[in-house]
């Protein structure tokens, strides 16, 4: 691996958001990408699978595709999910490039079951924001196969250092080289807004819709995440989640719609 790369291997070797989970993918031709991961008990919520795990490994398979090419920051994720899909034990990504800009790219997904590929589970799609060309000597890096399922895993949000706050919503004290290094990396975000979302929600529930807009690089913890319902009705709701940078609510970090549905 070339020069520029050394840092860059060191911290994805101390990165979690890829390495904990497991998600895998597989360069196919062109733009084209496949990825895999065995969903975790610690990646459901009451049963029903978490939009956030979905979203690391949709951004892992795009990475494989884009990454040799630009230096990306990612801005927007967008995960559709059908319902609750209990039952499935492997995720099937299908990624693409849907476009590439001067200063933007644009990536998509299908989410299958693994193990019956014609079942459909959702799609997502994201943008990014390009930084630069990618010099040559780019190596993706598998990030192996994750942690075992051993059946008491702690939740999700907690492997991500989130904890939760005792009037509610999440705190991450500080950003750590398995978080992002220089700037806290998407996947902790990602799965605290969700964690936050969820929190204030009752009864059984499940997200059928994950929308976040990454605003600013997170830099300085702690990292703040609280949520708010904007609607609720039976049959589910929408709630808003905001991550912000120390205690100032002026440094927003990240913003969140989530769409649930719950059972009556």
């Amino acid at each position: 691996m070339s020069s520029p790369y050394g840092v860059w291997a060191e911290t994805v070797a101390e990165l979690m958001s890829y390495r904990y989970l497991g998600c895998r993918s597989v360069l196919e031709d062109g733009f084209n990408a496949r990825g895999t991961m065995a969903l975790r008990s610690d990646m459901h919520h009451d049963g029903s699978l978490l939009a956030a795990p979905v979203a690391i490994a949709m951004l892992d398979t795009a990475g494989i595709a884009v990454d040799r090419h630009w230096q990306l920051a990612l801005t927007h994720v967008d995960i559709h999910l059908s319902g609750a899909n209990a039952d499935v034990a492997n995720l099937g990504v299908l990624g693409s490039m849907t476009r590439q800009a001067r200063s933007q790219v644009f990536t998509e997904a299908t989410f299958i079951d693994a193990d019956r590929p014609d079942v459909i589970l959702g799609c997502g799609t994201a943008d990014w924001t390009v930084i630069d060309s990618t010099p040559s000597g780019f190596e993706y890096i598998d990030p192996g196969p994750g942690v075992k399922d051993t059946g008491q895993l702690p939740p999700l949000a907690a492997a991500y250092d989130a904890k939760p706050l005792p009037g509610g919503g999440f705190v991450v004290d500080e950003l750590t080289p398995r978080l992002g290094g220089l700037v806290l990396h998407h996947g902790p975000i990602l799965v605290t807004l969700e964690a936050a979302a969820l929190e204030i929600v009752g009864g059984r529930s499940w997200v059928e819709q994950l929308s976040v807009r990454i605003v600013k690089a997170g830099k300085r913890g702690p990292f703040l995440a609280d949520a708010r319902i904007l609607n609720e009705t039976a049959d589910g709701g929408l709630i808003r989640a905001d991550m912000h940078e120390s205690d100032e609510e002026a440094n927003l970090i990240a913003t969140a719609t989530v769409r649930f549905g719950k059972q009556r």
